[in-house]
């Protein structure tokens, strides 16, 4: 009887889950001082810019979040789909290495 492999969430992966992680944060900051140059070289006022720009890091946020999200996953499905490869061929190998 096989047993089927148990699955994480991408979380709870070793390296997908910081690097979602760290592209989240640097998602947030970089749509914060983009919105917040943009608004200070067009003149506005500090308050308008401010909060225009606390709006910009949380699109920037989930934007890359999503992102992250697409990229992460196919990187993994991927690593899988290899592992899987490498795997059968090892089989394959030691099946006709011992018949």
């Amino acid at each position: 009887m096989e047993s089927t492999p148990k699955l994480i969430s991408l979380r709870d992966h070793p390296r997908a889950g910081p690097g979602i992680r760290r592209a989240k944060a640097w998602g947030g900051i970089a749509g914060f001082a983009l919105v917040m140059l943009a608004g200070t070289m067009a003149g506005g006022t500090v308050v308008n810019g401010l909060l225009r720009a606390l709006i910009g890091g949380v699109v920037g946020y989930v934007v890359v979040w999503v992102a992250a999200q697409m990229v992460w996953s196919q990187l993994l499905r991927a690593e899988a789909t290899n592992a899987a490869r490498r795997a059968a061929e090892r089989r394959r190998e030691a099946a006709e290495g011992v018949g």
